[in-house]
């Protein structure tokens, strides 16, 4: 009976060395790591960056331009209703929101997809949005995050208002 008991009690000892272990460590235990490896993904902040403006007329004279990259950042189902010739659709609602990792793996996607680059690198790139103010900031600051020239990065003043001639309020 004894030496049935004697793996017992080192098992016991070993669980509880390494439970100290874990303790003291200042990495989670693995079951946490996916949990606080999402929460830390979610956590993304974003420094905001003052937007260039583009006239609806100098986006217009460059909608053949290889070099500029339309990006549509308005949710998919205005995008899908309508959207200017050429336009890309990243929906960054879930980061105006607040969910910055998420809008930051929408623009990622789209960019990857259209120019094989994460944040399109080599093109002149005009966010549209609704009205030219919050999901075009959100776009900005991503892109910024991302590493992009922000030189090249352009909103479409008064957005998809503007590009439509709608009255923009704001």
């Amino acid at each position: 009976m004894k030496m049935k008991m004697i793996p017992v009690v080192a098992l016991a000892g070993c669980l509880s060395i390494a439970a100290l272990a874990g303790c003291s460590s200042s990495q989670p235990a693995s079951s946490d790591t996916a949990e606080k490896s999402d929460e830390a993904v979610e956590q993304i902040e974003l420094e905001t960056v003052e937007m260039q403006k583009m006239s609806a007329a100098d986006l217009e004279a460059n909608l053949d331009n290889e070099d500029y990259l339309v990006v549509d950042v308005r949710k998919s189902a205005d995008y899908d209703a309508g959207h200017i010739p050429g336009a890309i659709s990243a929906d960054l609602d879930a980061a105006v929101n607040g969910d910055n990792a998420t809008g930051v793996a929408s623009l990622t996607a789209a960019l990857l997809e259209a120019t094989g680059s994460e944040n399109g690198e080599g093109k002149t790139m005009v966010l549209v949005c609704y009205s030219g103010n919050k999901y075009a900031q959100a776009g900005t600051d991503i892109l910024n995050y991302l590493g992009a020239d922000m030189g090249n990065v352009y909103t479409l003043d008064g957005g998809m208002k503007g590009w439509t001639g709608e009255t923009v309020t704001e």
